[in-house]
């Protein structure tokens, strides 16, 4: 089984989805899923931002310093992007701080042409840092090219605080997953119903 199995990908984007590597922040017993800088690494391969084989490289380097910018840009894409899910002005120091990852991840980037005829940032080489810059790319490019009104903060009442992109047509999404916390609100409101019919 992966690492990463048991870990609901709901945030329709790998920034958010990367925020979203500590589930249940606002419960009493948060589970963090990236304890170590190998954790960081088969992540990022999962999520398929570099190659298994390259993740496997990665992860026997010592990335100790990488893993605490990897979790410092991780903390400042869940503050920034929370409060542009809840219409609140996104907090100057942690949008300092994306950028500050988005420029040190360009600068080790190269320009190239991707399939579909435009170009992209590549990334080459074991650099320990290779494993979070493609995430950095991601959040400033959805902080520039939105849609950042479809942005959303799980609204379960459970301490969920999932971030996602709202693609439904009316934007009436509510939760992060149906079979998770959409269910749980579900049988909370049934169970308050009933106590009311009594």
């Amino acid at each position: 089984m992966h690492a990463f199995e048991n870990l609901d990908v709901f945030g329709g984007v790998v920034s958010l989805d990367f925020a979203n590597t500590v589930d249940g922040r606002a419960t009493e017993q948060p589970v963090e899923y990236l304890h170590t800088y190998a954790d960081l690494a088969a992540w990022s391969a999962y999520m398929g931002m570099i190659d298994d084989a390259t993740a496997e490289r990665l992860g026997r380097l010592d990335g100790g310093a990488s893993l605490d910018q990897a979790l410092s840009l991780r903390e400042a894409i869940f503050q920034v992007f929370r409060a542009i899910g809840r219409g609140e002005p996104a907090p100057v120091a942690e949008l300092d701080e994306v950028r500050l990852r988005y420029a040190e991840a360009v600068a080790a980037a190269r320009l190239s042409p991707g399939d579909d005829g435009t170009f992209g940032w590549r990334f080459e080489g074991d650099d320990p840092d290779r494993a979070w810059w493609p995430i950095a790319v991601d959040a400033v490019r959805l902080l520039t090219g939105g849609p950042l009104d479809r942005i959303k903060v799980c609204a379960a009442p459970a301490g969920c605080v999932g971030l996602f992109l709202d693609t439904s047509k009316n934007r009436s999404r509510r939760w992060c997953t149906m079979d998770g916390c959409g269910v749980d609100a579900k049988v909370k409101r049934q169970a308050t119903r009933r106590r009311t019919a009594r």
